[in-house]
C-alpha cells in the first residue's frame, strides 16, 4: 500500500512540475518577455554601422543581411593561427615610451573573402570603464591590426560567410600583455 501511495505521490509531483514550467513558458512567451523596438533598434547589438566605421571605403560585404558571429564551429580564424597573429603584433608593435594601461578593442567584420574592414575601435580603462588612450599607442595598434590581410572566412552549413571579429589588447604602462581572442 505504501509503494503505490509514493509511486501516485511521485506522479502527481511530476505532473505538477510540467504543469508550471508549461504555465512559466506560456506567460513568458505570450506576456512576459519584453517587445523589441524595431524603429529605435533596427540592427543586432553587434552590428557595425558601414558609415560610421573607420576603413570602410571599398570594403564589400557578400550578404549584408547576414554576418554571423565569430564563435561558430568553424569560426573565422587569422590565417597564420593565433600565434601568428601575435608574433606578428608583438614584432611590430613599439612602446614609444607610453605609461597608458588598459584594453584597446579592435571589432571589424572578416567577408566571405577572407577580406577585414569595418573597424571599430573601443577603448577602456583595466576596470572596463570607457576612456581615451593615447593616440599614437592607438594608431599603431589599430595599423598594425589593419595589416593582418589574410583571414579564414567563416564557413557555415557549406558556405563561407560574413562574420563579425574582435581584437583587444590588454596593455600594461604601454606594454602589451595579452592580446585576445
Amino acid at each position: 500500500m505504501k509503494k503505490w501511495l509514493k509511486v501516485l505521490l511521485f506522479f502527481l509531483g511530476g505532473l505538477v512540475a510540467l504543469i508550471l514550467v508549461v504555465l512559466g513558458f506560456a506567460y513568458y512567451y505570450y506576456w512576459g518577455k519584453y517587445d523589441v523596438d524595431f524603429e529605435d533598434f533596427p540592427h543586432n547589438v553587434e552590428y557595425i554601422d558601414p558609415d560610421k566605421a573607420l576603413f570602410s571605403e571599398g570594403f564589400e560585404v557578400c550578404d549584408e543581411d547576414y554576418i554571423a558571429q565569430y564563435y561558430n564551429p568553424e569560426r573565422a580564424t587569422y590565417s597564420q593561427g593565433k600565434n601568428g597573429l601575435r608574433k606578428f603584433i608583438l614584432t611590430h608593435y613599439e612602446n614609444r615610451n607610453y605609461t597608458d594601461s588598459g584594453y584597446l578593442n579592435v571589432r571589424f567584420v572578416i567577408n566571405c573573402k577572407g577580406e577585414a574592414g569595418r573597424y571599430l575601435v573601443h577603448q577602456n580603462t583595466l576596470d572596463l570603464e570607457p576612456t581615451e588612450l593615447d593616440k599614437d599607442m592607438v594608431h599603431q595598434l589599430v595599423e598594425l591590426t589593419r595589416q593582418l590581410k589574410k583571414w579564414n572566412p567563416n564557413y557555415i552549413r557549406e558556405k563561407y560567410w560574413d562574420s563579425y571579429m574582435y581584437i583587444s589588447y590588454r596593455i600594461e604602462h604601454g606594454e602589451i600583455i595579452e592580446i585576445i581572442p
